[in-house]
């Protein structure tokens, strides 16, 4: 159902939350979801890395370096104290406002990536020319869920078109011609939308749902000017692991060049750097057996899609300015999409719950078999219930009371909170 382009093992994710919309959940589907969710965040870092340095040198003529980042503050810091490609009177303004107001560009929103920059020469700073980014697993939720949300309201309005054509063919009329009253129609729309849900209840729908992709789980950023854009085409088409299937110009507020790239897996690369001393930690926190590790890392790879599927995003400086602290900066458009949306029933809500519990379950020690999924699309939640069943996930105090240690049977301390935000970035 869900296909997430830049992640290995795609159909068979698909394919669980799939089972998991219908509450019809596999005995090992735990596992398989923590080894496909925590195998792809490790791997996507290698080839991206090496995919962006190999396109950044092909660009530049120089080796980049790179350095991580894991706030959106941190990546626009570096941005605004790098020495820019150019100066005009936009940027100069650009860069006053970020330094005058550093506290209205969302500097705490988290990031999952790597910038990268040419080292300056003669005592100058170093020049930044692109990044890479892993997109936030709440991000993956919430595109996720609009993704299957929009498919479930487009089925929505077709029962209750089907309503309004049986209506008017009682009447003798033309459906065109039927007059409905508000109220019959919100009525129509929730017995169309019950009628959905009780499909989806009974797993009758499940043989029906469609591929819902989301193509920019892993991103790269590229800044050029000048013939460098024709240098990084030319590079992509020579690239014996390259594919370059789309270019997609973005303009208005937000002006760049998106290039879709299928990309060939190197699962030599890949196999050379199976997992660290330190990753085998937070696998481990994360539910995964350590002494299974090396194993089902090399099966993961052994058994992967030959492809990944991954956005390239092309801007020049000073676009790309606008877009991180300027007029169309990344974390407003955000807001815009959320604010945007036009169905936020239960249903659409309890979407989005579903696709995070199965995204944090992975980041979670929880383990074992789920035999019934603990959120179901057909019912009513208050965000309450759902706060206690994540905080159950990372084994953190869901209430104040002491019931439990009265009963003698007082859960483990949680993680402490750094270490534990430290494991799930």
């Amino acid at each position: 159902m869900l296909y997430l382009e830049s992640f290995a093992h795609r159909v068979q994710f698909a394919e669980v939350v799939s089972r998991w919309v219908v509450n019809q959940p596999l005995p090992n589907d735990v596992q398989t979801l923590k080894e496909i969710i925590n195998f792809n965040s490790y791997i996507a870092r290698i080839w991206a890395d090496d995919l962006a340095t190999t396109l950044l040198r092909d660009v530049y003529g120089d080796t980049p370096r790179s350095l991580l980042c894991k706030t959106k503050g941190e990546l626009k810091d570096f941005v605004t104290s790098s020495e820019p490609r150019y100066r005009n009177e936009r940027i100069e303004q650009i860069f006053r406002n970020y330094k005058e107001f550093p506290e209205d560009y969302y500097r705490d929103t988290p990031y999952d990536g790597r910038a990268y920059y040419l080292e300056g020469k003669n005592g100058q700073a170093p020049t930044y020319v692109g990044s890479t980014r892993l997109k936030r697993f709440r991000r993956i939720a919430e595109k996720g869920s609009r993704r299957i949300v929009d498919y479930l309201v487009e089925r929505i309005r077709a029962n209750a078109d089907a309503l309004a054509e049986e209506r008017a063919r009682r009447l003798g009329i033309p459906k065109d011609q039927l007059i409905t009253p508000k109220e019959e129609q919100v009525a129509e729309f929730a017995h169309a939308e019950r009628r959905l849900l009780r499909m989806i209840r009974q797993g009758s729908i499940q043989a029906e749902f469609p591929i819902l992709s989301i193509p920019d789980a892993v991103g790269i950023k590229i800044i050029t000017e000048a013939d460098q854009y024709e240098r990084l085409i030319d590079s992509l088409h020579r690239s014996p692991t390259c594919n370059l299937l789309e270019v997609e110009q973005h303009s208005g507020r937000y002006n760049a060049i998106n290039l879709r790239v299928a990309y060939t897996i190197p699962r030599d690369l890949l196999r050379k750097r199976p997992p660290n001393a330190a990753a085998m930690k937070v696998l481990a926190y994360r539910g995964i057996d350590p002494a299974t590790v090396h194993e089902r890392y090399n099966h993961f790879l052994d058994t992967a899609e030959d492809h990944v599927l991954l956005e390239i995003i092309v801007s020049s400086y000073q676009e790309f300015l606008e877009s991180e602290v300027g007029r169309s900066m990344h974390e407003d458009r955000i807001f815009d999409q959320r604010s945007s949306d036009e169905y936020k029933a239960h249903l659409a809500v309890n979407v989005l719950y579903l696709m995070d519990y199965i995204l944090s379950l992975c980041l979670s020690p929880q383990g074992g078999e789920v035999d019934d999924v603990p959120i179901k699309i057909w019912v009513k939640y208050m965000p309450d219930t759902m706060d206690r069943l994540f905080r159950r996930l990372f084994r953190l105090p869901v209430d104040a009371s002491f019931d439990d240690a009265f009963n003698g049977d007082a859960p483990e301390p949680g993680m402490p909170p750094a270490l534990l935000r430290a494991l799930v970035k």
